[in-house]
C-alpha cells in the first residue's frame, strides 16, 4: 500500500511517499529488487554501479537479501553515507556491520568498497582522504538507502550539527565533512558524513524506516516543515519504504 504525507503549509510538493510492507520480509525482497535495479541500469549505462548504504539497525532486515542477489559485483562500487570515527573491531562501526552482512558473501565480496574511517588521526583529516577516493563529480550515484533516527537525523546530519543548514544545502560544495560528537549520541565520538548535496547525486533515493515510532517521526518532521530541528525534512518528496 502507498500513501502521500500532505505537504506543509506553505510547501510545495506532495509529501513523501511511502510504500508499506506487511512484514520485514517483504521489505528485503523490495529493497533487494531495487538494488538489482540500480545495478543493472548503472552497468547497462557506465559500465559500473555504484551504491551508498546506511548504517544502524535497518540495512540488518535487507541486507542479507541484497548479499543473495546474482549481480555483476566486481563492477560495483559500495559507499557509506556516514561512519564514526572507529576502527573496524568496534562494534559502532558501520564498515564492520557492513562486511558482516554483505561484504563477507561471494558475490559482494568481488565489489569494490570504499571505507569512510581510514587510518587518518580524526574525522577531520580523513575526510581530505575520502574526498580523493570519492567518485568524478560528473558520474552519479545509481541507488542510495538511508535511514533515519528517532530525532530524525539521516546520515551523521544531527538537530544539533553544527552548520547544519549549510550541511543541508543543495548548493553546497563539499561532498564529505566531519562531524563533532552528536550530544546524546552513543559512543560519543565524532563521525564522518556525506552532506545532503553529495546524496542528491543519486539517481535514486530511498528511505528505509522499520516501525510504528520511525513513521511518527517523519509524519511530524513533515508537519513541523523545520529541517534544522528534523534533518529529514531536508530530503523532501522522498520515496520511503516501511514495514511494522
Amino acid at each position: 500500500m502507498t500513501t502521500l504525507l500532505q505537504a506543509a503549509p506553505g510547501l510545495a510538493g506532495h509529501g513523501p511517499r511511502i510504500e508499506r510492507f506487511a512484514s520485514r520480509q517483504a521489505l528485503a525482497d523490495a529493497v533487494a529488487g531495487l538494488v538489482a535495479a540500480a545495478v543493472a541500469r548503472g552497468v547497462q549505462q557506465h559500465g559500473r554501479a555504484s551504491l551508498i548504504f546506511s548504517g544502524g539497525e535497518t540495512p540488518g532486515i535487507f541486507l542479507p537479501q541484497v548479499a543473495r542477489l546474482s549481480l555483476p559485483w566486481n563492477k560495483v562500487s559500495i559507499l557509506l553515507a556516514d561512519e564514526r570515527w572507529v576502527d573496524e573491531d568496534s562494534p559502532h562501526s558501520n564498515a564492520a556491520m557492513l562486511r558482516r552482512t554483505l561484504l563477507s558473501q561471494p558475490g559482494p565480496a568481488q565489489a569494490v568498497f570504499i571505507p569512510l574511517k581510514n587510518a587518518a588521526a580524526s574525522a577531520g583529516e580523513g575526510a581530505t582522504i575520502v574526498r580523493s577516493r570519492l567518485p568524478p563529480l560528473d558520474q552519479r550515484y545509481d541507488l542510495v538507502l538511508l535511514g533515519m533516527g528517532n530525532d530524525g537525523h539521516f546520515a551523521s546530519l544531527f538537530p544539533d550539527t553544527p552548520r547544519l543548514a549549510k550541511l543541508l544545502a543543495d548548493d553546497n560544495t563539499e561532498r564529505v565533512v566531519a562531524v563533532p560528537a552528536p550530544v546524546g549520541a552513543s559512543p560519543a565520538v565524532e563521525r564522518i558524513s556525506l552532506t545532503l548535496a553529495e546524496i542528491k547525486r543519486s539517481e535514486r533515493i530511498v528511505l528505509v524506516l522499520q516501525g510504528a515510532a520511525k513513521l511518527a517521526v517523519l509524519e511530524n518532521a513533515w508537519r513541523s516543515a523545520d529541517a534544522l530541528q528534523t534533518p529529514v525534512m531536508a530530503l523532501g518528496d522522498v520515496e520511503v519504504l516501511w514495514c511494522p
